[in-house]
């Protein structure tokens, strides 16, 4: 009994070794000085459309973001789709997982459900160097400015990277 014990907090140890702090930086072909990506890190950065951000060496890129009516037979319930064009690239030395789950959709205090219907969501282990694409879909009422919020799933600070999407 006394060796489970033991045992089980070398286990958590090991185990949460693999989490770790999350690391955020906007790729943009210039490097930033250290004391500005300092200033850069304590504020509340806010992407956009367009935008590359590299989090835990995996750049995430939103393409593009358009309200459409969903499908025929699924119907949203708010009234449109809002379809978020995503791409990721691996660059980290190892295969990494991207879901579309890590992502989530708000305007203003309210938190979006996803729309599910024929679009392909994003879910998949990616190798070294290899990039990705997919969408997002959110059951949104209309036009407006959304918040759309990546929190990894392998993070011990739950760190959130926000994007700031305005469609008409």
């Amino acid at each position: 009994m006394k060796k489970l014990l033991l045992g089980l907090p070398i286990a958590a140890a090991l185990l949460l070794s693999a989490c770790g702090e999350t690391t955020v930086e906007k790729v943009d072909g210039k490097e930033i000085q250290s004391t500005e990506k300092k200033k850069e890190e304590k504020k509340d950065v806010v992407y956009k459309v367009g935008d590359t951000v590299k989090i835990n060496d995996v750049e995430y890129t939103i393409k593009s973001a358009k309200l459409s009516n969903g499908q025929q037979y699924v119907e949203p319930s708010k009234g449109k789709v809002l379809t978020i064009d995503l791409t990721a690239t691996n660059k980290s030395d190892s295969k990494v997982y991207i879901s579309s789950g890590e992502f989530n959709l708000s305007k203003g205090d309210e938190q979006l459900e996803n729309y599910f219907a024929d679009k392909a969501h994003i879910g998949a282990d990616l190798n070294k160097g290899k990039t990705i694409s997919g969408v997002i879909q959110y059951d949104v009422e209309g036009p407006g400015t959304y918040e759309l919020i990546y929190t990894p799933t392998f993070s011990l600070d739950a760190k959130e990277i926000k994007w700031k999407i305005s469609v008409k």
